[in-house]
């Protein structure tokens, strides 16, 4: 299968997996009834930027390797690297939304369910590109 096929379908679930764990997290979280704290919610991007960015990175990069004689190591290195690289965007995302008020709560999922998207488009393609690179072949073991 041809390279940029299998970044980009791996790019694809990741993105949709990443967003309904976040709404999972957001409804459990904040709910729908009301005004969200800006504080509270500014927060939440910290635990959500690390996992997002290393289940993005991790799960995708582990699934192309199956079944090769690439090593795990630097995969889950390059995970945890992400979702560090990650946590630093949570940062000055709590940072801003400490500053506001309150959210209304559609809005507020909205831009979750976006920032999980876009980071999911960023560590993927980095992830499974490497681990491609790392195997010297197009033959993953993907999802069939």
């Amino acid at each position: 299968m041809n390279r940029h096929v299998i970044i980009l379908r791996e790019t694809m679930v990741s993105i949709v997996i990443n967003m309904a764990i976040t709404a999972g997290f957001f409804f459990a979280l904040f709910g729908l009834s009301g005004p969200i704290d800006g504080a509270a919610y500014g927060k939440d991007f910290l635990p959500q930027s690390f996992m997002v960015a290393l289940m993005g990175a991790l799960i995708p990069g582990l699934l192309v390797r199956r079944g090769s004689a690439a090593r795990i190591p630097p995969v889950v290195v390059r995970a945890v690297l992400l979702a560090l690289g990650a946590l630093l965007i949570g940062f000055v995302c709590w940072w801003l939304f400490a500053r506001v008020g309150s959210l209304q709560p559609v809005p507020a999922l909205v831009i979750k369910l976006v920032y999980a998207a876009i980071l999911s488009m960023i560590v993927t393609p980095i992830s499974v590109g490497a681990t491609l690179a790392a195997m010297g072949t197009v033959t993953a073991g993907a999802r069939s």
